[in-house]
């Protein structure tokens, strides 16, 4: 239906954590009730040519719904993705991508294809709710099994725009990089989300904040007292300025300027800094003038001017309203034309276009499915990131795309990043901390700078790029929409799109990642029986650190366990296989970071597989990081047979005879042939329940290519 409002509704969850008072925290100078323990940041040097970043955060589309048939990317054609959850009888069967509709299922299917045409899929779409009840419903306790019926069970959910769709983001993400591993910061709506992307946190858990806001909808007006980064930025002399078109209702603005969610910002008469300067209602609220029309005119208009006078900030955010915001039913068209002008005033002198980093990201997934489980910490009483039993975040994943002359050149970026990542990148950029970001989310997210090219900037002109609709179509305006009809998904289940072919290059990541079932215990399938898990995060490559999950496919319940691995560290963890979780049977797998995956199966009970073990690591051969696989034979009295099988990014089997109580190690130089991606299988001779499959990346510290879609 059409959806044309003149403020955000908000959205009630029976579940969401109430307002609450805490207490703590020391009182700021800069107006703001409360502030954090200050955080220690230093300059990065690499980052001194960048005089401007300038951030355009947008509404409500997942990174699948958006870029899932990007070539390169994670996205529809990838080959790791999680199966759905079996039962006690096995496996399920089915991937993740193929979401449970009643008695039946549903694949993603295109929008533009769904009876109304491109028109239609522009400005007739609604993914559904998103509020923090129905995206904690969709992800469903991590395994994301219940996408349909959590977003209002229209199939709506599973729809995606393509290439021809969006030519305009599609040939950006060509031209720039592309984030394909950058997520919401909450598993809710809005107001939390766009909390985090200016302050750090939405309160949860925050020593002295006032309020911890969870659901959706936004929080004008709520008074919210904890320090937003633009107070920090204002107190350390570090200009900034939020362009939109204030008015009191929010129409104009659609209500996503958080600052206006804080106490310092609601008065023209709100606290000054030291020297005198405008104050912060001036800057982060007054906005810029505005005589009717278009509001994406205002902001262009304000922006190119403060180009042409050399006074743009140091950092500015840019809000637009419903209209230009992308918002469902707002046209993707619409808003794609907002960042091209963006661009374009940005190019109106060189100079500053050769000196800008220019961030576009999405608040939040509004009800669009995404494949990717989101990391989120391990249940351990940590209250910044636990409310009300549940995790705030990370929520699903968003697009974001990086234009600058660091960035140039169509890479993929695969480092874990969410909304407070733009913080930590401004934080390393002016060495102004932002206190308020939780320590899981300092180690789990990085601060974007793995996506610049430092020693390679490509200065010049922007990019040629094609227009932000197909030839002969309209930009659509929501409010002017002719189409009548919205897309309808297939009333079967459809099949598996078939993602762009090709790859692209691949930035460096500060991870490297393993896993291994390490041992057995116990004898009897009836009685207590356990398999040991190594997870490991270690080597030179590994600077950050690493989120891992782990999923009993079938036989048993219970799950996703999380996983937090430091840089250079590793970790264990058992899982019962004996009785009443299995009986022996297990199907077991472990995500990680950039498609790593592992999945091991078998039956303690069934043979040759009980005394069998594999091990995997990364290791130096003639002066390259090579894939080694040591294979153990725990059994006193036979010779097992191993067999390897690569099943993607190069092939081959290879055997190996391994004698009682000895193990055999090789190893595949997957670096050379495959850019450092492998993903093989191994079984042993004579017990057809034992599987065990390695895939994943090494990394080297240097660039390298995306992996290959299914």
């Amino acid at each position: 239906m059409a959806h044309t409002p003149s403020r955000r509704t908000f959205l009630v969850s029976a579940t969401a954590v109430a307002a609450s008072a805490m207490t703590g925290g020391a009182a700021r100078a800069a107006g703001s009730a409360t502030a954090a323990a200050p955080v220690a940041v230093t300059a990065d040097p690499r980052l001194a040519p960048v005089r401007h970043v300038v951030i355009l955060m947008q509404e409500n589309r997942s990174f699948d719904h958006y870029l899932g048939m990007l070539k390169g990317v994670r996205g529809f054609g990838d080959h790791t993705a999680i199966d759905l959850p079996g039962s006690a009888s096995g496996p399920s069967g089915r991937s993740v991508f193929q979401q449970p509709r009643g008695t039946g299922s549903l694949f993603p299917w295109q929008l533009s294809a769904g009876g109304g045409g491109w028109q239609s899929a522009q400005c007739k779409v609604d993914g559904g709710g998103h509020s923090w009840s129905d995206q904690h419903s969709a992800w469903s306790g991590g395994r994301m099994n219940n996408w349909y019926a959590a977003k209002s069970g229209t199939g709506m959910t599973m729809g995606y725009h393509a290439r021809a769709d969006l030519p305009y983001t599609y040939a950006l993400a060509d031209a720039y990089t592309v984030c394909d591993a950058y997520h919401c910061s909450s598993l809710t709506g809005t107001g939390p989300n766009r909390n985090y992307l200016w302050s750090g946190s939405t309160g949860v858990g925050l020593a002295g904040a006032n309020q911890a806001n969870t659901n959706g909808g936004d929080f004008r007006r709520k008074e919210q007292n904890w320090q937003t980064y633009a107070e920090a930025l204002q107190g350390a002399g570090v200009s900034w300025k939020v362009y939109q078109v204030h008015d009191r209702d929010a129409s104009l603005n659609y209500g996503d300027n958080a600052l206006e969610y804080f106490k310092p910002f609601l008065t023209k008469d709100s606290a000054q800094d030291g020297k005198g300067d405008a104050s912060l209602w001036q800057r982060g609220v007054a906005g810029v003038p505005y005589d009717g029309g278009d509001v994406a005119d205002a902001l262009v208009a304000a922006l190119r001017a403060d180009v042409r006078a050399g006074t743009l900030p140091q950092v500015s955010w840019i809000v637009t309203d419903y209209a230009n915001s992308e918002h469902p039913n707002a046209s993707p068209g619409k808003g794609a034309t907002v960042t091209k002008r963006v661009l374009e005033a940005l190019a109106t002198d060189q100079k500053t276009l050769d000196s800008t980093v220019f961030i576009l990201t999405y608040d939040e997934n509004d009800g669009f499915f995404d494949h990717v489980p989101p990391p989120v910490p391990a249940d351990t009483g940590d209250a910044t990131e636990y409310s009300g039993g549940a995790p705030v975040g990370l929520g699903f994943r968003v697009p974001m795309i990086i234009a600058s002359p660091w960035t140039r050149g169509g890479r993929v970026n695969s480092q874990v990043f969410d909304h407070t990542s733009v913080l930590r990148f401004l934080e390393k950029w002016t060495g102004v901390g932002c206190p308020n970001i939780s320590p899981w989310r300092r180690a789990v997210c990085g601060d974007l700078t793995s996506a610049f090219d430092f020693a390679n900037p490509v200065f010049g002109p922007l990019p040629a790029l094609p227009g932000v609709t197909p030839a002969g179509q309209p930009v659509m305006d929501t409010n002017a929409c002719s189409v009548t009809s919205a897309p309808s998904a297939p009333s079967g289940t459809g099949t598996l799109p078939v993602q762009e072919s090709g790859n692209k290059p691949a930035c460096a990541l500060p991870y490297q990642v393993n896993a291994y079932l390490d041992r057995y215990e116990g004898s009897s399938p009836s009685g207590t029986q356990k398999i040991w898990v190594n997870l490991e995060n270690k080597g030179a490559q590994a600077t950050s650190a690493a989120h891992f999950a782990a999923y009993a496919n079938g036989y048993r319940g219970g799950g996703p366990w999380q996983y937090t691995v430091g840089p250079d560290a590793a970790t264990s963890d058992f899982f019962n296989i004996g009785a009443a979780y299995g009986g022996g049977r297990y199907d077991l797998s472990v995500t990680g970071p950039n498609r790593f995956l592992r999945r091991f199966r078998g039956d303690s009970g069934a043979g040759a597989g009980r005394f069998a073990r594999v091990r995997s690591s990364f290791d130096t051969y003639n002066g390259k990081l090579a894939l080694w696989f040591t294979f153990l034979n725990d059994d006193p009295g036979r010779t097992l047979t191993f067999t390897a099988t690569s099943t993607h990014y190069r092939s081959g089997t290879w055997t190996y005879e391994v004698a009682p109580g000895k193990s055999v190690s090789d190893y595949f130089q997957q670096v050379v042939y495959a850019d450092g991606w492998y993903d093989f299988t191994v079984t042993v001779a004579g017990d057809a329940a034992f599987s065990q499959r390695f895939a994943g990346h090494i990394e080297t510290g240097a660039v390298s290519r995306t992996g290959s879609v299914v």
